[in-house]
């Protein structure tokens, strides 16, 4: 059953929310380029690995950050603090992150967002082939190098990064699992091409196992909430089977949403909001 729960907060929901600082970082950092085949281009891969992890014998969880350091946001920097702060504190797993950024950061507008006319066999380019890129060349050549539980992939993106989430999330085609087993779509935008994504996905099957974190800003105006809202009472209607669904919208702006989004997001993600 659709696990579902809706709430509405402001800057007060965590230390860190309404400040540019972020948590410091622990463990150890490296970035190394990656060239794709498929797109013949080149990715720079931002690296985070947990305290001990050349000691340690476990896998670990992967969080897969989109948009690392666009528009100097800094989002790789806030979810490598967020995920070393409360695993220091004990109350999240570690894992290991990992930023797919580009030697140009706006490169990102090629990546992110399903090409129009969407096609049913996933042969676009946009979003079809960078699912591919992930798929295909990222993801095995992170899984062969790293201990990670490729299992528990959490994908989190903010803006178009977080529309990417929502088509990575609707692509799922059973009997295959999810790619990701949860995603954080963090105050993106809602259109024709996501809501028939979304329609794809239910004429496919009736589950998504997956748990997903959806915000909105509510600064962004009554439109955008108009649709954010349509996609929240579609999901709600659907009652997909397996789907872990947590929603809010934030009393903020875009970029205001990042921190409180990715915090809420990860906690939801890693540990299913358990206390």
């Amino acid at each position: 059953m659709l696990d579902l729960r809706r709430v509405s907060i402001g800057c007060a929901l965590t230390l860190v929310a309404c400040s540019a600082d972020v948590y410091p970082a622990t463990g150890t950092q490296r970035t190394e380029t990656f060239h794709s085949q498929i797109v013949d281009d080149d990715y720079v891969l931002r690296i985070r690995l947990p305290p001990g992890y050349d000691d340690a014998t476990e896998d670990y969880p992967l969080i897969i950050q989109l948009d690392p350091t666009y528009a100097g946001l800094e989002e790789y920097a806030i979810t490598v603090g967020l995920v070393s702060h409360y695993a220091g504190l004990g109350e999240w797993p570690e894992a290991v992150v990992v930023g797919v950024d580009y030697p140009n950061p706006w490169t990102r507008e090629r990546d992110y967002v399903p090409e129009l006319p969407l096609d049913p066999q996933w042969g676009n380019d946009g979003a079809d082939r960078f699912y591919r890129i992930l798929r295909d060349e990222i993801l095995p050549h992170i899984e062969a190098e790293y201990r990670v539980d490729a299992s528990r992939r959490i994908l989190v993106g903010h803006s178009n990064g977080g529309v990417f989430a929502w088509y990575a999330s609707f692509r799922h085609e059973p009997p295959e699992p999810p790619l990701f087993a949860a995603a954080i779509a963090a105050d993106c935008g809602y259109d024709e091409a996501l809501f028939t994504l979304e329609r794809w996905h239910s004429e496919r099957s009736n589950s998504l196992p997956m748990r997903i974190y959806a915000s909105q800003a509510l600064y962004n105006g009554a439109a955008q909430k108009v649709v954010f809202d349509a996609m929240m009472a579609r999901l709600e209607q659907r009652d997909y089977a397996d789907l872990e669904l947590v929603y809010e919208q934030l009393d903020t702006d875009h970029g205001g949403a990042i921190v409180p989004s990715f915090e809420t997001g990860l906690d939801h993600a890693l540990r299913g909001g358990q206390p």
